[in-house]
């Protein structure tokens, strides 16, 4: 399937995401959203529905078996979660560019530049996984996208049809 989409960014003006974006363009890159911040940890609403560290590893393990050398880029607004609770493995922490602000949308642009995404619950990097023009991008988000609390939501209403639900 192919996606066009008419949303665009500004060129990136901040050396280091030229280079990354580069980089990324050149290899297997996989760009990984976690959306582990204190606004939707401590929510009721949200905090019980966030993807979990057993989602993530089968989203890394399902992106190892089905792309040759992946290079995994880790985007999230709370990297001590990361690092507290995802097992080891080699990936880029992306922590240079602003969580709000004016140029908030830094991470999703280059997230958009990676060649494949794993998503979590969030419309933040699913945007950026909608934004990726790669034609040939794997995108795997979880099957439970909204919280249950959220009844009047369905994963089937925002999970594109070839993406891969885990």
């Amino acid at each position: 399937m192919i996606y066009v989409n008419s949303l665009l960014f500004l060129p990136f003006d901040e050396l280091k995401n030229i280079e990354v974006a580069a980089k990324m363009s050149q290899e297997n890159s996989v760009a990984i959203h976690l959306r582990k911040g204190d606004d939707y940890m401590q929510s009721e609403l949200m905090g019980k529905g966030l993807c979990t560290v057993d989602y993530y590893m089968k989203a890394i393990d399902y992106m190892r078996k089905h792309i040759n050398n992946p290079h995994f880029y880790v985007f999230t607004d709370n990297p001590c979660w990361v690092k507290d609770n995802l097992p080891e493995f080699e990936y880029m922490l992306v922590d240079w560019n602003e969580v709000s602000g004016k140029r908030n949308f830094r991470d999703m642009q280059l997230m958009s530049c990676a060649k494949h995404n794993i998503i979590g619950n969030s419309t933040y990097s699913w945007w950026a996984a909608w934004l990726n023009a790669n034609q040939d991008k794997i995108v795997v988000g979880p099957k439970r996208f909204f919280n249950p609390i959220n009844s009047f939501f369905s994963t089937c209403d925002i999970m594109c049809e070839d993406w891969i639900s885990l």
